[in-house]
C-alpha cells in the first residue's frame, strides 16, 4: 500500500513538472531577457531595408519559431539533427553548402554550448555573412548541464569577446543578474529525472514565483556582475 502510494505521488510530481505553466515558468527565470533581446534584434532586421536572406543555426524549439516568422526575408534552418526537419542538415562547423557572403543576418541561440569546435563555428558564420551582416548570438552560463553528452562549454563575456573578435563591432549583454542566477539551476530541478529534485525545484520555483518583486529588487542591488544565466550578443562583419 505504501510502495503504491509513493508510485502515485511520483507520477503526480513527474506530470506536475511536464505542466505547460511549471515549463513557461521555469523558462522565465532562466531565460529572462532572451525572448526581448530576440524581438528587437527582429525588430531590427525587419525595418527596412529588411534582412533578405537570414540563417537560422538549430532548428528547434521556441527560439526558431520566432525566427522563422521573421518578415521580409527568406529564413534557412540548418540542423545536424533531420529529425527536427531542417531546411539543410549540416553542421554549423562546416557550411560548406553555402558559399561566402550568402546571408545578410545569421541567428545562433542556445546553440553555442553543444558545438565541440565553437571557433570553427564562429569562422563559418562570418564567412556566409555578407559585409555588414548581423550575427544575433545566445548561450547560457550558469546553467545545469543539458542535452548530454553534447554539452561542451560555458562561456564568460570575455571568452565570446574572444571568439567574436573578428566582427567589427560586438555588443555582448547578461541576460539577468547575479540572484537570479543562483535560483535557476535550483528551478531547473524540476527538469530531473528524480522525484525528490523535482520536489525541491518545485518549492523554489513557486517560493521565487510568490516573492518575485522582491527578489528582482534585490537582484537590483547585487553590484556583482560575475554571475548571469546566460549572454547575448549581437555583432556586425
Amino acid at each position: 500500500m505504501i510502495d503504491r502510494l509513493r508510485r502515485r505521488i511520483a507520477r503526480g510530481v513527474r506530470a506536475l513538472c511536464k505542466r505547460p505553466f511549471v515549463i513557461d515558468a521555469s523558462n522565465r527565470f532562466s531565460r529572462e531577457n532572451l525572448n526581448e533581446f530576440l524581438e528587437r534584434e527582429i525588430a531590427a532586421l525587419e525595418a527596412p531595408p529588411a534582412a533578405r536572406r537570414v540563417l537560422n543555426v538549430g532548428a528547434g524549439g521556441s527560439l526558431a519559431r520566432r525566427v522563422a516568422q521573421l518578415r521580409g526575408g527568406a529564413v534557412v534552418h540548418v540542423d545536424l539533427d533531420p529529425a527536427r526537419r531542417p531546411d539543410v542538415v549540416a553542421d554549423v562547423c562546416d557550411l560548406g553548402c553555402f558559399e561566402d557572403g550568402r546571408f545578410d543576418a545569421a541567428f545562433l541561440l542556445e546553440v553555442l554550448e553543444h558545438v565541440a569546435t565553437p571557433d570553427l563555428a564562429i569562422s563559418e558564420l562570418y564567412r556566409v555573412l555578407k559585409p555588414g551582416g548581423r550575427l544575433v548570438l545566445s548561450t547560457p552560463f550558469v546553467f545545469e548541464i543539458h542535452e548530454a553528452p553534447h554539452d561542451y562549454f560555458r562561456f564568460t563575456e570575455h571568452g565570446l569577446r574572444f571568439l567574436l573578435r573578428g566582427f567589427g563591432s560586438c555588443s555582448i549583454g547578461r541576460r539577468n543578474g547575479y540572484l537570479k542566477a543562483t535560483l535557476v539551476p535550483l528551478i531547473r530541478l524540476t527538469r530531473s529525472r528524480y522525484v525528490v529534485d523535482n520536489l525541491l525545484g518545485l518549492a523554489v520555483l513557486f517560493s521565487s514565483l510568490s516573492l518575485s518583486p522582491l527578489i528582482a529588487w534585490l537582484d537590483r542591488r547585487v553590484r556583482s556582475d560575475a554571475c548571469t544565466t546566460g549572454y547575448v550578443a549581437s555583432c556586425r562583419k
